[in-house]
This record gives C-alpha cells, sequence and structure tokens, in this order.
C-alpha cells in the first residue's frame, strides 16, 4: 500500500502508485523499539463479547455487522467488478472474521480540507457516523471532547495480534500516545514510519568528481559545493547558468527542494517544540540557531547559489532546473528516488545523483526532525475510531490485526497475494483502499533494504520469505545487472549503498532523529493563531534570505510571534508537557 506522508503533490502520487507491487504501503520506516502501548484494565464494553474469544483473528459466530465510511483518492482505480460494497476485503471479513461490513457512504477527494474531510466533519456535526470512523487529528479531537469515541484500550491489549502490537510500539509507542486522551486510547493510530520523514541532500556526484571536490562531510562543505556548483561551470557549457542548492518558493515544506535538512545542519528547528535548558519546552523556530541558518542563507543569496526567481517556483518548476542540469544539489528525502530523480536519468543518463545524510555546521551531530509514527492531517489514513455505545468495539483491533496478517504476516504464513495489487498490473489498480481498518508495518521499507542489502553483500537467501525483499531485490538487479532503465528508481531508493534508504538506515543505526515533544491536539490558541504565525515565519525567513530584510529582522520577528500568540502558545504547550508527566 503506497501512501504519501505529509504534504506532496499529484505527480508524485501517480508515479508511486506505479511501484504498489515492490513497495506496497507507506513509504516509512520506524526505529526497532520494543515498548508496548499502555493499557489498563480491560473495560465492560469489551469483556461484554461472549461470540467472540481472545483469539486475535477469532471469528464471530453468529456474525455481527458493523459499518464504516470510505474516502478514496482522486488517482485511485480498481479491477472491474471491484467496489467499495463488495471487494476481496469485505468478502474476507464475512469468511474469515465472521464480521459484514456496511458502506454508509464513500467519497473520492482524501486531501486535506477535501470531500472526505469537509463530510466526514459533516457527519461529526450531526452525529451520523458509522461503527468504524476513520479521521484526521483534529477530527478526533471533536470526537474525543464530545464523548463520542469508545475506550480501545483493554481491546488493544486484549485482542491485539503480536504483529499488530509490533506495529503499534515502533518508536517508543508514541502514534499510540497522540490518540491517548486522559490515559484512554481512544483511537486506533494508522502508525507510519517517523524516521521515512528524516532529510537528506542528493548531490550530483559526476559533478563533484568533475571539480575534485569531497563528498560532504560538514556544512562548510555544503556551502563550498554550492559555491562551486555555482562559479564553476560543472556542466562545462563555458556559462555561468547552473545554481548551487534547488529551492521552491515555499522554502521549507515539501520534503523537496526545501531547506528542512540545511537548517538542521546548524540545529535549527523551525516547527519543533524541543525541551529547553530548564526542562520547559520551547519553540524551535524562534531560538538563535535559525538566525545562524538564516544568515547563511542570505549570503548564499546574495552569492548568486539560488535561482533569484524561486520565489516564485513551485516544485514542479525547480524539478524543470534539475532534470536540464542547472541544479546540482538539493536537500529532499528518501522518495526523491522516485521523484524527480528518474526524469534526471531518462534526459542524462550520465547524471550521477547520491544522498547523503544531513551534515553539522560545528562538532555536534547534525541530528534530522522526524515524525510522530502518525500522519495527523490524514483523514483517510490518520486514525479510526470506534463509536462510543456501538457493540464489539474488539472488533476494530481484530480488523487491523487481519490488515497486517495479510499484508505482512511473513512469518506467520499469513500473506495472501489475493488481497494485494494484482500482478502484472498495467492499469495501476489497488485493493488497499477497500479495507475497513489499516495496519501498516511502519519497518516496512528499512525491512526492504536491510533484506536487498543481505542479499547483494551476503547472498542471504532467507530473506526473501519477504515478499517485498524478493520484489525490490529482484527489480535491483534487473538494473544493475540488465541495465534495465525503468528500475533506474528502485535501485536509487533501496540499494545497499549510496541509495536513499542507506542514508535512513544510516540514521537509525547510529538512532539520529528527534520528534516534536508536543504531540497533544491543537491548544486553543493553536487553533485560533497558528496559521497567522505561520504565515509570519515563512514571510519573514523568506525575506530575510533574499536579503529584503536584514538578518537583524529576525529578533522582530521573535518579538512579534510572541505577541501574537507565541508566548500563550507556549505556555498551553507547556501545561500540557507537565500533565504528561
Amino acid at each position: 500500500m503506497k501512501s504519501l506522508n505529509g504534504k506532496r503533490f499529484a505527480a508524485l502520487a501517480l508515479i508511486l502508485s506505479m511501484v504498489v507491487v515492490t513497495a506496497c504501503t507507506k513509504k516509512e520506516a520506524a526505529t526497532n523499539s520494543s515498548a508496548a502501548p499502555a493499557t489498563e484494565a480491560p473495560s465492560s464494553t469489551v469483556a461484554a463479547s461472549p461470540a467472540a474469544d481472545l483469539n486475535p483473528l477469532g471469528k464471530y459466530d453468529p456474525p455481527i455487522t458493523l459499518s464504516t465510511v470510505k474516502i478514496f483518492g482522486s488517482t485511485d482505480k480498481f479491477a472491474p467488478g471491484e467496489t467499495p460494497e463488495k471487494n476481496i476485503w469485505t468478502d474476507g471479513y464475512l469468511k474469515d472474521l465472521g464480521i459484514t461490513m456496511k458502506i454508509n457512504w464513500s467519497v473520492v477527494g482524501n486531501e486535506p480540507g477535501g470531500p472526505g474531510e469537509q463530510k466526514m466533519n459533516i457527519a461529526i456535526a450531526s452525529n451520523d457516523l458509522p461503527d468504524i470512523i476513520p479521521v484526521n487529528s483534529k477530527q478526533l479531537k471533536q470526537l474525543v471532547d464530545n464523548d463520542m469515541a469508545e475506550d480501545l484500550t483493554a481491546a488493544i491489549d486484549q485482542y491485539a495480534s503480536p504483529l499488530l502490537k509490533s506495529f503499534l510500539s515502533m518508536n517508543d509507542g508514541l502514534a499510540v500516545k497522540t490518540s491517548t486522551f486522559g490515559g484512554k486510547v481512544l483511537a486506533l493510530p494508522v502508525v507510519a514510519a517517523s524516521i521515512d520523514t528524516a532529510a537528506m541532500v542528493w548531490v550530483r556526484k559526476d559533478w563533484l568528481d568533475k571539480l575534485q571536490l569531497p563528498e560532504p562531510k560538514t556544512m562548510n562543505d555544503i556551502l563550498a559545493i554550492s559555491d562551486a556548483f555555482t562559479n564553476k561551470d560543472p556542466d562545462g557549457n563555458n556559462k555561468k547558468d547552473s545554481f548551487g542548492l534547488g529551492l521552491n518558493k515555499d522554502i521549507y515544506t515539501g520534503g523537496l527542494y526545501d531547506l528542512t535538512g540545511f537548517l538542521e545542519g546548524y540545529h535549527a528547528y523551525r516547527n519543533l517544540w524541543l525541551k529547553g535548558a530548564d526542562g520547559k519546552l520551547v519553540y524551535g523556530g524562534i531560538q538563535p540557531e535559525m538566525k545562524t541558518a538564516l544568515t547563511k542563507l542570505q549570503e548564499m543569496f546574495k552569492a548568486g547559489q539560488f535561482d533569484p526567481e524561486f520565489g516564485v517556483k513551485d516544485n514542479g518548476k525547480v524539478n524543470e532546473s534539475v532534470v536540464s542540469g542547472k541544479i546540482g544539489m538539493f536537500y529532499g528525502m528518501h522518495w526523491n528516488a522516485f521523484y524527480p530523480l528518474p526524469d534526471v536519468f531518462k534526459q542524462d543518463p550520465k547524471a550521477v545523483w547520491i544522498p547523503y545524510p544531513i551534515v553539522s555546521a560545528d562538532d555536534k551531530t547534525s541530528i534530522p526532525s522526524i515524525g510522530l509514527g502518525v500522519t495527523p492531517t490524514s483523514v483517510d489514513q490518520g486514525y479510526v475510531v470506534f463509536k462510543k455505545g456501538s457493540k464489539h468495539p474488539e472488533a476494530i483491533v481484530k480488523l487491523a490485526n487481519y490488515f497486517a496478517d495479510k499484508e505482512y504476516g511473513f512469518e506467520t504464513g499469513g500473506v495472501d497475494l489475493n488481497f494485494h495489487q494484482p500482478v502484472p498490473n498495467p492499469e495501476n489498480y489497488i485493493r488497499w483502499r477497500f479495507a475497513a481498518v489499516l495496519a501498516q508495518d511502519p519497518a516496512q521499507n528499512i525491512n526492504i533494504f536491510r533484506g536487498v542489502k543481505a542479499a547483494v553483500e551476503n547472498n542471504d537467501q532467507s530473506v526473501m520469505k519477504n515478499l517485498q525483499v524478493k520484489d525490490n531485490y529482484t527489480n535491483y538487479l534487473k538494473f544493475t545487472n540488465d541495465h534495465d532503465a525503468t528500475q533506474y528508481a528502485t535501485a536509487t531508493w533501496i540499494g545497499p549503498k549510496n541509495s536513499g534508504f542507506s542514508v535512513v538506515d544510516y540514521y537509525l543505526t547510529n538512532k539520529l532523529g528527534v520528534t516534536d515533544q508536543f504531540y497533544g491536539a491543537k491548544t486553543d490558541t493553536m487553533v485560533q493563531k497558528q496559521s497567522t504565525l505561520d504565515k509570519l515565519q515563512l514571510e519573514s525567513f523568506t525575506k530575510i534570505l533574499m536579503g529584503a530584510s536584514p538578518v537583524e529582522a529576525f529578533d522582530k520577528f521573535v518579538e512579534d510571534w510572541k505577541k501574537l500568540g507565541g508566548d500563550a502558545i507556549t505556555q498551553e504547550v507547556n501545561d500540557w508537557y507537565t500533565a504528561q508527566k
């Protein structure tokens, strides 16, 4: 099952839908933590289900009926004969679990603020809800505040399979903590890989070699590379028409051509709440490290190392410059192996792009920011709530067990390819969207990488029982041995060396990753003021970068941020933080 973490663009979604066979869920991984979600005594609701034993995949006899809704993506395509109401998942639920799944409604449009979110908002406001409710974090908070979400603590403790529990425990169980209120787990998170959002820097290695530059080990190296790519004619056309670093108009959002990794090289975190010297949480965007990073960026802009028109160029426009060989370095993520790099390879197979971990400006290790282990803005892959008062709340856990087993049960023997995408699949049909409850393996991608690495370097054939490893290994060999250009993206993404996931593996191996220390619902002042503060920050940083404002304007930004709601938010965040202890 493919999915996109955070803000992406439609072109990427379309491209990634073409590789669902080799990696069929979120392109994410997570740290190897053994912590389990917090649990408490079984609730009377769970105990009152005599028809179902404690078997994680036990069948209801007689069958029960549950309802849900489905929110689809605009590019989703389904095989003839498959509908939201009748498909392999609904058939399997009845056959194997004794659950008849009723679909109250379905809608196309799963983007934030789209038709799916709007329709669910109406359903919540009118209390016209199914038993199983897919929601984003904002909607989850509405349900919790109105006492409409069933406590799933005991259900997870009693019914979750070992496989599902391993998913929920990733990253110290942080995803479950985000859906825990007052000590009760009030939603099942669709766990995502925290580490998969980590930034990295992609560099034209052929340009490095031509200019006899070292691979980046420090921020000084990055600055020197940017300067050389701008001024030393790396493409050899005797023109000064290349830029050192690619950048889009939003400067630090989107996971491509943004400055997140650059800022983190100076230990600056533009939107995280971090533990300060006094033990309280502070907002990273207003810390002194940010001013230092902006100072360097302004110097680079004045030196002509950014496209002077970046302020009006989205990712698509910047991509044109990368494909045409006018940009030799950019910060992004592992999935850039699928977009935009295959377009570059088609245009110029001699262009060698290699990713590197983010590097530091001093003697302290640079640590990338990573996610919370869930996608809070997603209305269809964020959280799943069981409507309070509905019968059989443990069924939501059984449905998650079922998904996990069919998709990832390589060790249990539960994997069933009939539930996966068709093979071959020229029409890019998908099946996972039909599932009522998703349970993604956050370690899927790192397991694929490590499996491919073991097979390539040690000829370890035992890893082939994981079919995702087998498929990716096969495609990797098609590129490296058979020179199949269609498998360039796979090799660049999952190859044992110089690939997107070799960098992710480096982060995991060295336990590098910092998460937002505030993972609660938006505070009252955040709801009222956050959008204003975010706009202020983006505008202020962009003006400083471009030299329209002096670096000292950062101090005025901090002052305004505090006055316009930042101080109030800081107090609310720390009140929440204290309550968690």
